[in-house]
């Protein structure tokens, strides 16, 4: 598995304590983003741009370079899948029957699109072309994003793979017309996930794309 190290260390790896319980609740919009502006250099959020200030944001929405954002409109009925253990073996494979944890499966979030004219859904098609990462807009306005290992202040946004916007779906009578969004994390995709409040905005309302 790839969170394990060989050898292993001298002592059990410390465990921080717990004292806040942490839920990010309900996304309701993506912001998508280049993983990269250009070549090997990342795109982030830094202390000279902070993540929780809406200059920052509206800089990025703006901009017409590889540091570009856009933002979804709102999604709805969100749904994760996956994360759970790749294994192998059992019964007489393995002994004593005891099957082996080989790796983790990616986890795919879904969402649905609903009542959107096409010309959205088109541009959101094209973003599968591209090697994007999201940030995640909860309803409480907080912005879940990827934190360096090093520097506090600095927040990536988290890759996706397989993004994928499904052809407009007729739905008939007693169900709104509708459009899928789905992609996938990687695996561990989580380790580094943070939770951040902005400072004078809401994601939700005070940005737009230009």
């Amino acid at each position: 598995m790839s969170v394990c190290t060989c050898p292993v260390g001298t002592a059990l790896p410390a465990v921080p304590n717990s004292s806040c319980p942490q839920d990010f609740g309900q996304i309701q919009k993506i912001a998508f983003q280049r993983v990269f502006t250009s070549g090997t250099t990342k795109n982030s959020f830094t202390t000279a741009a902070a993540i929780t200030l809406l200059a920052s944001w509206t800089a990025k929405l703006s901009a017409n370079d590889g540091t570009k954002v856009v933002v979804s409109p709102y999604v709805e009925a969100p749904a994760s899948d996956g994360g759970d253990a790749i294994t192998f073996g059992g019964g007489n494979d393995t002994p004593g029957g005891i099957v082996k944890t080989i790796g983790r499966n990616p986890v795919t979030m879904t969402f649905e699109l609903r009542q959107m004219t096409q010309d959205i859904i088109s541009a959101l098609k094209s973003l599968s072309c591209e090697n994007v990462g999201v940030y995640l807009f909860n309803g409480d306005g907080q912005i879940m994003a990827l934190k360096d290992e090093s520097v506090a202040t600095t927040f990536y946004p988290i890759p996706i793979k397989n993004l994928f916007v499904s052809d407009l779906k007729l739905n008939g009578l007693d169900t709104p017309d509708s459009n899928t969004l789905s992609f996938s994390f990687e695996p561990n995709w989580s380790d580094n996930a943070a939770i951040v409040t902005p400072t004078d905005f809401n994601p939700l309302t005070d940005i737009a794309n230009s």
